[in-house]
């Protein structure tokens, strides 16, 4: 009883460390955000966490409950009731007179009842209710953990945005580096006007990416802040994880099992308490009261009286059936084992497939520093070939598009592989 009192205390104050800590979060404005980060704040963040507190503060209380059950047990008990007949002498003596009693009898009862021995049914209620509490406070836990799959998703749209964006500004640049020399151009009558005017029109058309990118990245972190429950804005720093994993294909670690296993232990203390109930059960008993007639049933008046004694039960029916509601257990944790199986081969199949995306934008992102390097250079003479009139904007400009688009296919790549092999931790549950 202490042990679980001590837990209780621990966790509520753990409560209130979390929740003392977002506070302090919320109190200012983050700069600087990272993943890790966002996991920690958006489960604290998340009702769900105050329920799983109140989950187990709930079924803590509840088990100290059970253990009311080894106090003695007191009933008041009140009855009047009218009978046809009463019980009646069917001989008669001479010169003596008994008196009949009366058909309407009154009797008012304190029963006490202390259980000495109870075959471990309390005990085993105690155990299960233990196990019941951690197997709804795990899956509270289950759902929190579903939580990292939006967090990675928001988050590294976000990521990707704000890099998008720094590119655009870096192809704006040199289309305003080329606009200047063409300009120049028109101006000493080198140039038709034209050429200047493509340049503008893809200096406008490069800012409405950059307004689509910016307004995407906008709604992730909206997103990211409603989840975390964190000050942030545009202008907070979102930090590139550096991650690595362990290819070792397996979900040990994942809250979902251990929750198959609680449904387990629970099933098999189930039954335990079936075996229990069918066990025989000692008690001592006192009954005292007041009432018409008393124990004496042929004095026909108001007593006082009392009973006690010792109370053997052996449940007989519970002895016929228990073994049918055995089986039934025995069905339902079939059925936990094939959800458990059928889980670990869901996931087995989203590892494979999770490793193949990893292979292959390690693939994707080993290759596109080399096509940058051309499509740069290429991009680079085409910009020298602009300003001695050799070519025209529109040529300039499909080399300055493929160079950006490449540049974007590589950010792309860095920040797809960077989530998938998070999504692969959160597989496995590391």
């Amino acid at each position: 009883m202490h042990k679980n009192k001590r837990i209780l205390t621990q966790q509520i104050l753990l409560l209130i460390i979390f929740l003392s800590a977002h506070q302090l979060l919320n109190a200012q404005h983050l700069n600087e955000l990272t993943i890790d980060q966002c996991y920690k704040l958006a489960a604290a963040n998340s009702p769900l966490y105050q329920q799983k507190a109140l989950t187990i503060a709930a079924g803590n209380k509840t088990e100290k409950n059970i253990n009311l059950k080894w106090l003695p047990q007191l009933d008041i008990n009140a009855q009047a009731t009218y009978q046809s007949d009463v019980t009646s002498l069917p001989i008669k003596l001479p010169n003596l007179t008994i008196e009949s009693l009366d058909k309407d009898q009154y009797k008012g009862t304190l029963d006490l009842v202390q259980p000495v021995y109870d075959g471990g049914l309390i005990a085993g209620q105690k155990k299960l209710q233990r196990i019941t509490t951690q197997t709804e406070a795990q899956r509270v836990e289950v759902d929190l953990y579903q939580l990292k799959t939006s967090i990675n998703n928001y988050y590294f749209t976000a990521l990707l945005m704000a890099e998008n964006v720094q590119l655009l500004n870096l192809a704006e640049e040199n289309l305003n580096n080329s606009l200047k020399i063409v300009a120049a151009q028109v101006t000493n009558g080198v140039a038709i006007k034209s050429n200047a005017d493509v340049l503008k029109a893809e200096l406008l058309k490069t800012a409405q990416q950059k307004i689509e990118f910016a307004s995407a990245k906008k709604e992730a972190i909206e997103m990211l802040a409603i989840l975390t429950g964190a000050d942030v804005d545009q202008n907070t720093v979102l930090s590139k994880p550096v991650t690595s994993i362990k290819n070792a294909d397996t979900i040990a670690a994942r809250p979902e099992l251990k929750l198959f296993d609680f449904q387990q232990q629970s099933i098999q203390l189930q039954s335990q308490l079936i075996t229990a109930k069918t066990n025989p059960k000692l008690s001592l008993f006192a009954d005292g009261g007041y009432g018409k007639p008393g124990l004496n049933q042929l004095k026909n008046s108001f007593q006082w009286f009392y009973i006690s004694g010792v109370r053997l039960n052996i449940p007989i029916m519970s002895r016929i059936t228990q073994q049918k509601d055995k089986d039934v257990l025995k069905i339902q944790q079939q059925v936990v084992n094939k959800q458990r199986e059928n889980f670990l081969k869901n996931n087995q199949q989203l590892l494979v497939r999770q490793k193949g995306e990893i292979d292959k934008y390690n693939q994707l992102v080993q290759s596109d520093s080399a096509i940058i390097n051309l499509r740069t250079s290429i991009r680079e003479n085409a910009a020298l070939q602009l300003s001695n009139g050799i070519i025209t904007s529109n040529d300039f400009i499909r080399e300055q598009n493929a160079e950006s688009q490449t540049m974007l296919n590589q950010k792309l790549h860095e920040v797809s592989l960077l989530q998938a092999q998070y999504n692969y931790k959160i597989i496995t549950g590391e």
